[in-house]
């Protein structure tokens, strides 16, 4: 969901068909904000295992990057209320956007280990 919704943003600010970033401006938001229910999703139902388990919570750097994950796709959500007033926040945007996918790339690794290693 966030690979293609960051696909979307991008062929919104550099598609020069009306249609396709119209189509585009449609999903994108919507896209990432089942991707955003998801992940908060993932999140609760990990908690709830670790501390089912009487393991520490934000021990693990699984669990550290869900953290800062979230908050930072919290942020992002905020930024396009801002565009308006300043213009300059689109590539601000843009830049965290693929940050946190990026992010969530090493988190799915750090999850795939945690999960190999009981």
């Amino acid at each position: 969901m966030g690979g293609y919704g960051t696909y979307l943003g991008f062929r919104i600010r550099s598609s020069t068909d009306a249609e396709e970033r119209a189509k585009a401006k449609d999903l994108h938001p919507k896209l990432l904000a089942g991707m955003f229910f998801f992940f908060a999703l993932g999140a609760t139902g990990g908690i709830t295992s670790l501390l089912t388990s009487d393991k520490p919570i934000l021990e693990s750097p699984h669990a550290v990057t869900a953290f800062v994950g979230l908050s930072l796709l919290s942020i992002q959500a905020a930024l396009p209320s801002l565009f308006q007033g300043n213009p300059g926040l689109r590539s601000v945007h843009g830049i965290l956007g693929s940050g946190i996918m990026a992010l969530f790339l090493v988190h799915a690794a750090l999850g795939l280990q945690l999960g190999l290693s009981y």
